[in-house]
This record gives structure tokens, C-alpha cells and sequence, in this order.
């Protein structure tokens, strides 16, 4: 039995309306209809071959556990967990820098770890826009 694509579009629609219910299995032929087999092989009766079948079964998905709460807070942590990294990934090293050169002594007098900190990120903001007002100059 061949899947029409009229049962497809029903399968499809009942499963987005969260409303299947399970199809008996479908049975298809792994192998070609006579009329369709190239010239080049030598005839076969149907009825002297084995035929093997292959069953595809559609299911209805399960519904998903959890409370809704949960859900959206895995998603609240998801969406602000890649801007979170970024900014600390680009506070981090000028920060761990500026601490190292402060306990080792390298920093002028009266200078806070803060003032090194926002110095060093105004350096990286000036050479990222050089960087882009060249780029867009070559352009």
C-alpha cells in the first residue's frame, strides 16, 4: 500500500493540531514494479521471487513532561547565557591583567584595578572601530 499525498497532508495537519492518533503501519515493496525495471536485467515472475516489505509507522510524538515554569526558564537561561559569556569573556582578561600587574607593583601610583580595567576596554572599543572604519574604506 503506497502513501498518497493526500494521507501525508492529513498525517502532517493532524500532527500539528497536537491530535494524532497512531496509523497502522505501511507497507511498501523494496524493489521496483516490473514495468519500471530497466531493460537491461533478465525478466522475473512475481511470482517465483521473494518479496521483502519494509514498514514505516507513524507515531504521535510524546507529549513533553515538565511544567511550563521550568521550560521557560531554560529558555530565559539559554537566551542570556551566550550575551553573559561574551561580556565576561571580554571584561575578563583585561580584569585578571590589571589584578596581576597591581599585585606585582607595575601600576602608577594612585591607579585602581577599575581605571586599568576601563583604560585596557577603551584601548580594545578604539582599535575595534579602526579596525571596522578600515574595513569599510577598502570596501
Amino acid at each position: 500500500m503506497a502513501l498518497t499525498n493526500a494521507d501525508f497532508r492529513r498525517m502532517v495537519g493532524e500532527s500539528r493540531n497536537h491530535a494524532v492518533r497512531a496509523l497502522p503501519p505501511l507497507t511498501l515493496p523494496d524493489r521496483m514494479p516490473q514495468r519500471f525495471a530497466p531493460e537491461s536485467r533478465p525478466l522475473v515472475h512475481l511470482d517465483s521471487r521473494d518479496v521483502r516489505t519494509i514498514e514505516i509507522v507513524w507515531a504521535p510524538e510524546p507529549a513533553p513532561s515538565g511544567s511550563r515554569l521550568v521550560g521557560g526558564l531554560a529558555l530565559v537561561a539559554k537566551v542570556l547565557a551566550l550575551p553573559a559569556l561574551l561580556v565576561g569573556s571580554l571584561y575578563a582578561q583585561p580584569a585578571y591583567e590589571c589584578q596581576r600587574q597591581k599585585s606585582r607593583g607595575m601600576l602608577y601610583y594612585g591607579t585602581t584595578i577599575q581605571m586599568c580595567v576601563s583604560e585596557r576596554m577603551a584601548e580594545r572599543v578604539g582599535s575595534v572601530r579602526d579596525f571596522v572604519g578600515r574595513s569599510l574604506r577598502s570596501m
